[in-house]
């Protein structure tokens, strides 16, 4: 997020608050933006992603401001010792700017295994377009390793 953006986000934050405490229905808004609108995300590879075309009436580009709010705070990383000893998968993309590559590798070094990675070439959204075959095929294979090793 641009920082010079941040004041005005923590004030509708506040404001949604304030809105609900007296009632009203949760504020909303857009999940992702060009920068226009106020909006939760605003990387050009979310955008690019979200605004894909699709046919009209699967979603609609917004979200409450809570989730906002709380998307800003979600830290898994800070959990990752935890999961073990349930086996951990983790997939991600050399160049994600989403989910920030660094961040995603200093979190696997700190699980504990069972675990494995993958890194596939591109960013966050190329797991779910250009990099699909490979990152689904992982996943599918892990799965099948470890639900089926209990029967």
């Amino acid at each position: 997020m641009n920082p010079d953006n941040l004041a005005a986000l923590e004030a509708s934050f506040a404001a949604d608050d304030r809105a609900q405490l007296a009632g009203e229905e949760p504020h909303r808004i857009a999940l992702v933006s060009d920068g226009s609108v106020p909006a939760s995300y605003t990387d050009p590879e979310a955008v690019a992603f979200y605004l894909q075309p699709i046919p009209d009436g699967l979603w609609e580009n917004n979200v409450t401001v809570r989730s906002t709010r709380a998307a800003r705070a979600y830290e898994p990383g800070i959990f990752i010792g935890r999961v073990s000893p349930t086996p951990l998968l983790m997939i991600v993309g050399d160049n994600d700017r989403v989910t920030p590559t660094d961040l995603a590798l200093e979190a696997y070094q700190r699980a504990l295994p069972p675990k494995e990675l993958l890194v596939f070439p591109g960013g966050h959204f190329d797991a779910y377009l250009g990099e699909f075959e490979a990152t689904s095929g992982a996943a599918l294979q892990w799965f099948t390793t470890h639900l089926m090793q209990d029967k």
